[in-house]
């Protein structure tokens, strides 16, 4: 998995968590069936993750970037918000559902860079600053 329960409990307050994912009306978010819920969240947003990234580098990502985590995470309570036919996912997390997807995008289309390959270390590239600036508005005497 590329999040976890407790990464999408950082996004979501308990009680959202609680609206979405109780069936069975426990009201206790560490149930083996709440839990259960969560991951399955976590995997259908990880099979879409896989999708774009299959096409630049080798799934299942290990270690797992920590973009990558943002966006399962991100996802994921997509995924839960879409489990209650009725009730309207909230506009905010429609808006970030569609830039995870873009960013997703970027990614297959190798506009955007997650890290290096396992065992790869990322290459530093050089690079040279120049800065210039005005005359000095303050000085010892004159402050």
């Amino acid at each position: 998995m590329y999040s976890t329960p407790a990464d999408l409990a950082k996004l979501l307050p308990e009680h959202e968590i609680m609206q979405l994912t109780d069936d069975p009306r426990v009201n206790d978010i560490n149930d083996p069936v709440i839990q259960g819920i969560l991951t399955e969240a976590i995997d259908q947003a990880d099979r879409e993750i896989d999708g774009f990234v299959g096409c630049v580098r080798s799934i299942p990502l290990d270690p797992v970037p920590a973009l990558i985590t943002n966006i399962s995470s991100k996802l994921a309570g997509h995924y839960l918000w879409l489990r209650r036919p009725g009730v309207d996912e909230p506009e905010p997390w429609r808006e970030e559902t569609k830039y995870m997807r873009r960013l997703l995008q970027l990614i297959a289309e190798g506009k955007l860079a997650i890290g290096p390959e396992e065992g790869g270390v990322a290459e530093a590239q050089q690079a040279t600053v120049w800065a210039t600036s005005g005359a000095r508005q303050f000085t010892r005497e004159g402050l």
